[in-house]
């Protein structure tokens, strides 16, 4: 029986997290009544939009919307039988080793447990020897009838069918052995996080007219797709364990075959993502589409393989018919003396586009071996490499053999998470496997050469485009000089400064607006930061971000704009950072007038001059010290300087804040409404509320005009500060409690999605 559903729930919690299971995204929330736990959270992700083929359609989300009354733990082959059994939304969580050749009682079975009507192998070697049935015919007859029969016995016991809607997910070191898992007309199926190994077939067929001189045949994939649709396989590990075909005796002069491929996706099996797996130690490994008489094929079959590890395998990596397959970001290692016939099988009909993999191959790997020719007649083939060098790996095919495959345009590829060649095998070491489900990739900066980068822009370019999951950049103490620019591809990056001690960590540049470019002009005001942040979900800890020009060496530059940060990314956060700079230190800013974008700052450091923090996004600055800097003049600076768009009620919040300087009092403004060229009718607003306030700030009056531009009445307020430059007067328009209660943080932050970064 089955674990009772009521206490499985508490189980899988209790048990993923007692064992360190990491948690990922929480893609999916648990359902009412269940408890919140990063173990739930990890079994309820689904395939992320973009994601491969496998998100296109109805997409793939398992056992997502599973009730907690359809959530198990399993640890014998019985109880995952039943569980993952019908259509009905299930998350099952595999605990252990669960042999498939284990009865229900727990006892161990033999191939000898499944003969039937009197089968033997050396009956059935002596039946089928060619000297005595020939060459000419398929073995037929009583003994081959008492095969087929045991076999049918083997796989009523193995062979484990998992209905729709199911997520099937391993505890840390969790592992299935000598089952075949099978999808059978079936949709919506995610498999993640285990060890899948050895399902040997105890009944190998023997045909003798398979091939020139006969082959043993077996039966059972490991994993087997036929007909099924929409389904993810993800951070597991498939082989044949510790029972290699090579280990195998050999009959009638060939192999005796026990194991078929680790994974096969045929009978118009269609949208399907592979991801994040290990596949090795095997031949005949990923066979797509099964046969070129099934025309019924054509339009389906459509897959994508990403970021797997394809280990010493001989051949099928994949062999395609009719589909349409993506193959990127992969790694293939052949390690000295193992086998390779082939990787890729271009099929009938099928169109496999092979972009940016790395390939580890020992010198007795052909290149003109990677690419096997099926009667297909087309390939997308780009930016893969060799052992490090980029290598046209369809020329070397067409070069050596005959006929020549057409290299064509790719069809429209549907990514995510597409790193440069050059990152794939440490991408791929680092995160594929059971073991690393959850895990995020890191890539180390540090200056002296030893980590994966040595510079932050190199850094930046090693993560990949459009990522699923966040990369966490972790920089060592140093100081980087140079641009820095994150691009709108390059999402979800995380800058970490390595000690947690921002001042370890600076990256630095020192130009101004007015600074000439190499070839004519001046950088400008945007072209001056340090670092430009377009990517959305940027976030950066305990590092400095400076710009370092130097105004009193350049008196001849009169344009003195100098940014250190630029962001125009959306869902921007900022913790324990230093700004450090003078005029524009920290530019806030939205890619367009009509888009918003939201920024926090936590517990960081800010300090300028003129108009040092300033722009349009919607921004709140908490719990940090905003230092404004001495210039010796009257004014001295303005803090800040927004230009919200009018369509945006939330500008600039500066809450719980410390406002300090070295400036001489009453000499400093709060701030002034910039009203750009681009957008003079926008409607800058800042609150500052709650905050200490140093007496470097004008106290009659603290807000001052632009460019003839003043403030609109109720676009600067402010509510509750404190200190020396805190006052109540008719210049300085305060909040009334109930106008408070709507410029709270979450007000400012939440926008469309719920977004809620200071609650973390």
């Amino acid at each position: 029986m089955l674990k009772a559903p009521a206490f499985t729930v508490a189980a899988v919690a209790a048990s993923l997290l007692a064992a360190g299971f990491p948690a990922g995204p929480a893609q999916g929330a648990p359902s009412p009544g269940e408890p919140e736990s990063p173990a739930l959270h990890v079994a309820r992700q689904t395939l992320a939009a973009g994601d491969g083929w496998g998100s296109v359609g109805a997409g793939t989300t398992g056992g997502a919307a599973a009730s907690g009354g359809d959530v198990f733990v399993v640890d014998s082959r019985a109880e995952l039988a039943e569980a993952v059994s019908g259509d009905r939304p299930k998350i099952v969580v595999v605990s252990g080793v669960i042999d498939a050749n284990t009865d229900d009682a727990g006892n161990e079975l033999e191939c000898s447990d499944y003969h039937r009507d009197g089968y033997t192998l050396e009956r059935y070697l002596e039946t089928y020897d060619p000297e005595v049935w020939g060459r000419e015919a398929v073995p037929s007859g009583p003994v081959e009838d008492a095969r087929a029969a045991s076999q049918q016995a083997q796989e009523q016991q193995i062979g484990l069918r998992i209905g729709s809607n199911t997520t099937l997910v391993g505890e840390p070191g969790a592992a299935i052995t000598g089952a075949a898992l099978q999808i059978l007309g079936e949709s919506n199926v995610i498999i993640r996080g285990l060890t899948v190994s050895d399902a040997h077939d105890c009944f190998p067929a023997w045909d003798p007219t398979d091939g020139s001189s006969g082959a043993w045949n077996s039966e059972y994939d490991l994993v087997t797709l036929r007909g099924a649709t929409n389904v993810w396989v993800d951070h597991n590990d498939l082989s044949d364990g510790d029972n290699p075909d090579s280990a195998q005796p050999r009959y009638f002069g060939k192999p005796y075959q026990v194991h078929d491929g680790l994974l096969d996706i045929t009978e118009a099996s269609d949208l399907v993502t592979v991801s994040y797996n290990r596949l090795h130690d095997h031949d005949k490994t990923m066979l797509i589409g099964s046969s070129d008489s099934r025309t019924g094929d054509a339009g389906k079959l459509r897959v994508t393989l990403h970021h797997n590890e394809f280990r010493n395998l001989g051949q099928r990596v994949p062999r395609l018919r009719y589909g349409k397959l993506d193959v990127y970001n992969n790694h293939y290692v052949q390690d000295p003396g193992k086998a390779h016939s082939y990787s890729w099988g271009v099929g009938w009909e099928s169109h496999i586009v092979a972009e940016r993999n790395a390939l580890t191959f020992a010198d007795h790997v052909r290149l003109d071996k990677v690419i096997g020719h099926f009667k297909g007649t087309k390939i997308t083939e780009n930016d893969n490499t060799v052992n490090g060098e980029v290598t046209d790996l369809l020329a070397a095919y067409n070069a050596a053999r005959d006929p020549d495959i057409a290299e064509v345009p790719a069809f429209a590829t549907i990514r995510r998470t597409v790193h440069p060649t050059t990152s794939v095998a440490r991408v791929v070491t680092q995160l594929a496997g059971p073991e690393k489900l959850g895990a995020r990739e890191r890539i180390t900066v540090a200056a002296d050469g030893s980590g994966d980068a040595d510079s932050i822009q190199g850094a930046v370019d090693l993560a990949p485009a459009n990522p699923v999951d966040r990369v966490d950049v972790v920089i060592e103490p140093g100081t980087y000089h140079g641009r820095v620019d994150i691009d709108r591809n390059h999402s979800k990056l995380s800058f970490i400064g390595a000690t947690r001690d921002p001042a370890d960590v600076v990256i630095t540049d020192n130009r101004a607006s007015g600074t000439p470019k190499p070839g004519g002009g001046t950088w400008g005001t945007t072209g001056s930061a340090s670092v430009t942040v377009a990517g959305n979900e940027f976030e950066a800890y305990a590092v400095t971000f400076e710009n370092a020009f130097d105004e009193a060496a350049h008196p001849e530059i009169t344009n003195r704009q100098a940014v250190a940060v630029k962001t125009t990314a959306d869902r921007v956060v900022f913790r324990k950072v230093r700004f450090l700079g003078n005029q524009d230190t920290l530019y806030l800013d939205s890619p367009s007038a009509d888009v918003r974008s939201r920024v926090l700052v936590a517990d960081s450091w800010i300090e300028g001059d003129v108009d040092f923090i300033f722009g349009r996004a919607s921004a709140v600055i908490t719990d940090s010290t905003i230092k404004a800097l001495r210039r010796d003049s009257d004014p001295n600076g303005y803090v800040t300087a927004p230009s919200t768009s009018r369509s945006n009620p939330y500008g600039f919040l500066i809450t719980k804040s410390r406002l300090i300087s070295n400036a001489q009092p009453g000499s400093y403004f709060l701030g002034r409404p910039w009203h750009p060229s681009s957008a003079p009718d926008n409607d800058p607003r800042v609150v500052i509320r709650e905050s200490s306030l140093g007496n470097h700030i004008k106290t009659e009056d603290p807000w001052t005009s632009m460019s003839g531009y003043d403030w609109y009445p109720g676009s600067n307020a402010e509510y509750r500060n404190s200190g020396p430059g805190a006052s109540v007067n008719p210049n300085r328009p305060q909040l009334t409690p109930t106008e408070a209660a709507d410029h709270e943080v979450g007000d400012y932050l939440a926008g469309y999605d719920g977004w809620a970064p200071h609650l973390d």
